[in-house]
């Protein structure tokens, strides 16, 4: 085969591999993709830190109040701490509130669930007054939400989701 039919043969063969290469993907260029989600991810992370500013001048200092000792690094022990079995308790109520959720690093917390899942949590023991237990309420009655905190973080809750949708 001489140099020239070579050469030949080898441009058909990569034109008919670029052929395929265009009609079996129809237009579609997978560069396109990233760029779109890279730019609904920037949306979405844009919303977050709206939601986050608003967490640290509304409803923070509430959680510092009512919910830190038990969802986050920052627990203020009780003098009774100490108590053989109390100690163990107490640690493992801690633990278990930082799994469902942990206010340590600030909004979007640390959870096993999603954001808006956070939210409506949140927003559901709030407004049944689950939070905090009944147990911590009659040993911290100081830490207990007022009419006040519980519509600032209803409000907080409402306005984050909306931001979300």
């Amino acid at each position: 085969m001489s140099g020239s039919v070579r050469l030949q043969t080898i441009y058909v063969a990569l034109s008919l591999m670029a052929a395929t290469a265009v009609f079996a993907h129809e237009g579609h260029h997978h560069h396109d993709e990233p760029a779109r989600s890279r730019s609904e991810q920037e949306i979405r992370d844009e919303k977050l830190k709206r939601i986050g500013v608003s967490y640290l001048a509304q409803v923070k200092p509430i959680f510092q109040k009512a919910c830190f000792d038990c969802h986050s690094n920052q627990t203020r022990y009780p003098s009774y701490y100490k108590i053989p079995g109390i100690r163990q308790l107490i640690d493992s109520d801690i633990a278990e509130s930082k799994k469902h959720l942990d206010f340590s690093n600030d909004f979007p917390f640390k959870s096993h669930a999603s954001v808006e899942e956070d939210l409506k949590a949140i927003g559901d023991e709030v407004r049944e007054g689950d939070m905090p237990p009944f147990r911590y309420r009659i040993l911290h009655s100081r830490q207990k939400l007022t009419k006040e905190d519980k519509a600032a973080i209803s409000t907080w809750v409402s306005e984050s989701a909306a931001i979300l949708k």
